[in-house]
């Protein structure tokens, strides 16, 4: 795992109350969350916080929102493992109250590097991606980007026409969403996500990938981009169990 040595603002304990929870799919939930006390928080696109479940158990989940209000962020839970996460979050409405360690990690783009930047996600590990993207093109980022998203099904989308209409209005972007089982129906791209990288990207040495999912999809990428002679420091990843 590589990351990026850029400054980092120290995690701080918040306490923030939801504001907005809607359901994006049968199992992921959207959580627009914001601080309940006079403090800002200043995290970077990428970064994720620690939510407390009870007074053992404690589960991470990224920002999906561009860090641009430092009062507000947004962020999606799959609640599909039901796991101690999963009926945290779906027993929580709005006006409920949160404790979370933020900001930690540092999967975060280099921003010394102006090479291309190529982002591969499975499931709901485009959240973090989302966030790099929207604060990158905001910001105006001039590198290319290239945004990969691998589904099962037509259902388990959401945000495809956000995406759309970014790579509609910033030219350096491009967004791709393959499904590894598609109805018949479906037009767009299919397969894993990870038979579409090499088979796409003309440049695979010259780019940076940002790679967040389940962990056989970054070790299948990985070793298909060192297969490819791509530098292991151009490789930054992020594991959702």
């Amino acid at each position: 795992m590589c990351y990026t040595e850029i400054p980092m603002n120290k995690p701080q304990q918040y306490t923030v109350a939801i504001t907005k929870k809607i359901q994006l799919t049968p199992t992921v939930i959207l959580f627009t969350c914001t601080l309940t006390e006079p403090q800002k928080m200043q995290y970077t696109a990428g970064q994720y916080g620690a939510f407390i479940i009870d007074e053992k158990t404690r589960r991470q989940y990224s920002f999906c929102s561009a860090p641009g209000d430092p009062m507000t962020f947004e962020m999606v839970i799959d609640t599909a493992p039901m796991g101690a996460g999963s009926r945290y979050f779906l027993s929580r409405n709005t006006g409920d109250v949160l404790t979370c360690m933020a900001p930690l990690g540092t999967f975060v783009f280099d921003t010394a590097s102006h090479r291309k930047k190529i982002l591969v996600a499975t499931g709901t590990g485009v959240a973090p991606l989302r966030s790099m993207t929207l604060d990158y093109l905001e910001h105006e980022g001039t590198d290319d980007l290239t945004l990969y998203w691998g589904m099962r099904h037509e259902e388990d989308l959401y945000w495809v026409g956000d995406f759309q209409e970014l790579s509609l209005r910033y030219p350096n972007f491009r967004f791709v969403v393959t499904l590894s089982q598609p109805s018949d129906a479906w037009e767009g791209k299919k397969g894993r996500v990870t038979s579409h990288i090499v088979q796409d990207e003309h440049n695979l040495p010259g780019s940076d990938y940002y790679l967040c999912g389940n962990r056989n999809m970054i070790a299948d990428i990985k070793k298909q981009l060192a297969d490819n002679r791509v530098p292991e420091n151009q490789i930054h990843t992020e594991m959702y169990f």
